[in-house]
């Protein structure tokens, strides 16, 4: 028997472990104090900072946005998010400017029961002392109307950069308004925040308020105490009034979604204050919050568009949101995801060890990027990274006695034999395997945009790619046209949508189940080994061209598409097929991607030796394979893992995507056999079928055996 890697199918596995249940009890009492909780409440902004990586989008046009902002239905959950997580620091940040979320921020503070509570600003709603004024007396009778004693603090940012579009007016404002309103109030209190080589807020100080004295806390100060939330440089100002603030002095840093990881020289600086907050700040446990009565709480980070987990521990498969998942669903979640409960208890230099196995690049690209929150996106975003940890994770939790053992065994066989694997092995494996970040990278919602904002990350160094990976990029290049030059914070704002997803909401998934849709399965165009009469299956590595009549048909097909109002094109992931789509949907502007799970039938051997067709249906093997469909051809596959793959993928379609008219672009034994299953008649040879879903019913409702015949259809 073949030996199974499976690191050619990682997400499948990864998959298997998320589900499986008991698989490891995390010792809650070591997380029980109180915790932290960061939150986004929007990322508008409207200020415009030149230097804001992040881009915010526009204030405007904002209600019912749940991508870019939290409704009032997510403030609702967040606060009992907050309180069933015995919340001790509560900081409301950005992202964007928090204050443009006046009812969000006044309901938190008035319900939460933090001891602390930060509000983090740039002051753009400060800039009209009146405006506030007006704001902050809202504030003070919020805190009034607090059921718990809590310190809030306003943390307004002062920098060189901020000041180029805000001037110094909000700091001189806020300053005034609590000189003259809140000089003694010991609940309701302002904060400052600078950089370190940053003298802007000292100019303005000196001109405004000359005469003032700065006196030196101490480095690596907490800012609470209650919770260890350290300020990396801790001071107090004393006005000539007496009137004294803190003034917290944190690294600059220069974050950007695209660091060149080929220039070290432009990205030393970056590494380095990475590690030194890493290791000051947060001990190296970034997910954990330490209390000063020797407990530890857990770091949580709740975003804009609801997502919520640990600080630094997002992971793109196991996303868990406000919008419908509890604090206990989040906890446990968390806690049984290996990636997320392994940061947790062994902190964050165990999992740079583990990843630089296979990949020191990925965790130089994280450092680099030097954007905290998206650690674990950046650092698991390779499918295949993701499985090597959580298979390293879990020999090691195995010497632990940590695991469950009944539920490990139920686990696939080849699971189980890979993971008794030693670490070398397991390296090898896992270089042997073929999956790429590119082949992933064509999975989802594809574009000429997007592609070339890909390539332009590949191209600055930011993914493992081998020779193989490198020519299959340099392929599909050819086939989608370039961008051209535009400007760099274009091109940032479009990283950041891509970091920043969004759990697909259940209420909207289960939606899609009652529209009506309709499914087309089209051939892609004709090839010389069609001609031929060849067999090609899903080997890579013989190529192919398109006869005349091939390249007609994607005029027809293209046609065929606008006529029919297609509004999303998901295809094979082998080059004739990719080619297929792009060049019909060149004037049409239609999304599409491209998927392993489209492919035609994998005939093992058979499709590496270019084996004639009539000769490949004599064989005995081929004719048992053909005559019952649970037989595998050797090396590949059986007709009823062709069918049962596709259907798992129409129903993907029918469940979880919007779209009401859907092409699906891949080969002729494919569509045969899936409209033969779906029709329940005998299997023939056709080019293209039409499916009809409505009320939970799939049924097949028109096919055709020349594609040319589809436009009439």
């Amino acid at each position: 028997m073949d030996e199974v890697n499976i690191f050619e199918d990682p997400q499948f596995y990864r998959e298997k472990l998320l589900q499986c249940e008991n698989l490891i009890v995390p010792n809650y009492d070591k997380i029980s104090g109180r915790s932290l909780i960061c939150v986004f409440f929007t990322s508008y902004c409207g200020v415009g900072c030149p230097f804001c990586f992040f881009k915010s989008p526009s204030p405007e046009n904002k209600d019912g946005d749940i991508q870019n902002r939290l409704n009032y239905e997510a403030i609702d959950k967040f606060i009992k998010f907050a309180n069933d997580a015995n919340v001790g620091y509560l900081q409301i940040s950005g992202g964007g400017e928090p204050f443009l979320e006046r009812g969000a921020i006044l309901k938190s503070i008035e319900n939460i029961e933090a001891d602390r509570i930060i509000l983090v600003t740039s002051g753009s709603w400060a800039l009209d002392k009146k405006n506030a004024e007006e704001y902050l007396e809202e504030i003070q009778k919020s805190i009034e109307k607090r059921k718990s004693k809590s310190r809030i603090s306003i943390r307004l940012s002062v920098s060189r950069d901020h000041s180029i579009t805000l001037g110094e007016r909000p700091l001189i404002n806020l300053l005034k308004i609590f000189e003259e309103k809140y000089k003694n109030d010991k609940v309701f209190t302002l904060q400052l925040k600078t950089f370190t080589g940053d003298n802007t807020l000292y100019n303005y100080l000196e001109k405004y308020f000359g005469g003032y004295k700065i006196e030196t806390i101490g480095k690596n100060q907490s800012d609470d105490d209650n919770v260890v939330k350290i300020i990396p440089w801790k001071y107090k100002i004393m006005l000539p009034s007496g009137y004294e603030v803190i003034l917290g002095k944190a690294r600059f840093f220069e974050p950007s979604l695209m660091p060149n990881l080929y220039d070290r020289k432009s990205i030393y600086n970056t590494i380095n204050v990475y590690n030194d907050d890493l290791d000051q700040s947060q001990s190296n446990f970034p997910a954990l919050v330490f209390n000063l009565n020797g407990k530890c709480g857990l770091d949580w980070i709740v975003e804009y568009n609801g997502n919520v987990c640990t600080w630094q521990n997002r992971v793109q498969d196991n996303l868990l949101n406000i919008y419908e998942d509890n604090y206990d669903t989040i906890l446990d979640n968390t806690t049984k995801d290996l990636i997320t409960l392994s940061f947790i208890e062994k902190g964050s230099k165990y999992r740079e060890s583990i990843i630089s196995e296979i990949s020191p690049k990925t965790v130089t690209l994280t450092k680099a990027v030097s954007i905290r929150d998206y650690a674990g996106t950046l650092l698991f975003e390779d499918e295949k990274i993701r499985l090597y940890y959580n298979l390293r994770v879990l020999q090691d939790y195995i010497k632990e006695n940590r695991i469950n053992k009944q539920a490990l065994f139920k686990l696939p066989k080849e699971f189980i034999n890979t993971l008794c694997l030693d670490k070398t092995k397991l390296r090898q494996q896992y270089n042997r395997s073929s999956h790429s970040v590119f082949r992933q990278e064509l999975r989802k919602e594809q574009s000429d945009v997007r592609f070339n904002d890909f390539l332009n990350l590949v191209n600055r160094g930011h993914y493992e790619l081998n020779k193989n990976n490198i020519m299959d990029i340099r392929e599909y290049a050819k086939l989608v046209k370039g961008i051209g030059h535009e400007p760099e914070s274009n091109l940032q704002r479009r990283l950041t949508k891509r970091v920043m997803l969004m759990k697909k909401l259940d209420r909207f998934t289960n939606a899609q189940k009652d529209k009506k849709k309709i499914i087309y399965l089209i051939r892609h165009g004709e090839t010389d080994f069609n001609i031929a009469k060849i067999i090609k299956g899903q080997s890579k590595s013989i190529k192919t061209v398109f006869s005349e009549r091939g390249l007609k048909q994607i005029l027809t097909l293209s046609k065929f598409l606008k006529k029919n109002n297609i509004e999303r094109i998901y295809g094979s992931d082998m080059k004739r097929v990719m080619e297929t789509v792009i060049s019909a949907d060149k004037k049409l502007n239609v999304p599409f991607s491209f998927h392993k799970e489209l492919r035609g039938l994998n005939m093992g051997m058979y499709q590496e030796i270019k084996i004639p067709i009539a000769e490949f249906l004599k064989q005995p093997e081929i004719q048992l394979a053909l005559t019952d469909h649970s037989v595998c051809i050797k090396g590949g596959e059986s007709i009823n893992n062709l069918i049962e793959r596709f259907m798992k993928f129409i129903n993907y379609i029918i469940c979880a995507t919007p779209y009401k008219n859907v092409a699906i672009i891949t080969h002729g034994a494919a569509i045969s056999n899936v409209y033969s299953k779906i029709a329940a008649k005998p299997y023939q040879d056709i080019s293209y079928c039409k499916l009809e879903y409505l009320n939970d019913n799939l049924k097949a409702v028109g096919h055709g055996i020349q594609l040319e015949e589809i436009t009439q259809k």
